[in-house]
């Protein structure tokens, strides 16, 4: 790895919130700050404006969801993933959503 890379890799920021486990999600990473923040913008493209009672496949979702929540160190909203994948009602919904919006608006500030 170069100096400039070195440093590039220093350089980003990453999220500082109760949130995210940045540490854990690193760690899926392989400690690649770059990676991981793609892979941080990548889930708010695809997943900021997603509303799981109007979704096709709700199923197949809330389970690529709850992967992506755990490799990138969103621990509570994993564990609401895993309760919906159980016993799916909105006011769990409502929850989850309302808390996938505050962690993107967190991925967002960076």
């Amino acid at each position: 790895m170069t100096t400039q890379h070195r440093q590039q890799e220093i350089d980003i920021r990453l999220p500082n919130t109760p949130y995210i486990d940045t540490a854990l999600g690193l760690k899926h990473c392989n400690n690649n700050r770059s990676l991981y923040f793609k892979v941080l913008n990548n889930f708010v493209k695809r997943y900021q404006h997603i509303n799981l009672n109007e979704v096709e496949d709700r199923k197949r979702t809330i389970h690529s969801l709850k992967g992506i929540t755990a490799t990138l160190g969103m621990t509570s909203l994993s564990e609401q993933l895993i309760e919906l994948e159980i016993s799916f009602n909105s006011i769990a919904i409502n929850r989850f959503q309302q808390d996938l919006l505050k962690v993107i608006k967190e991925i967002i500030k960076i």
